[in-house]
């Protein structure tokens, strides 16, 4: 094997370590994304926890002003109105 034969294979060794090089930093960065959007799904998942309960809460809230709503209607009524934005 000729100096020829030896550039060849230090160049496909520079070549090789330049990628492995590349390829280990690439990992890195994809370690880094995938810690961040583990991050963010167990902070969405806990905002989905903590906003169950809003609906039955609003339900609640809704039942416990109907006699409101029909005092108010009725008053309304009375004075010859009707409530703005009641449709």
């Amino acid at each position: 094997m000729g100096i020829i034969g030896y550039l060849d294979l230090a160049l496909i060794a520079v070549v090789v370590i330049t990628l492995t090089t590349y390829l280990f930093r690439i990992i890195k960065q994809l370690q880094h994304v995938t810690f961040t959007l583990g991050t963010i799904i167990a902070g969405v998942a806990a905002i989905a926890n903590q906003t169950q309960s809003v609906p039955p809460v609003v339900s609640n809230v809704n039942n416990n002003l109907a006699p409101v709503r029909a005092k108010a209607d009725a008053l309304a009524g009375r004075a010859g109105g009707s409530r703005r934005g009641h449709s």
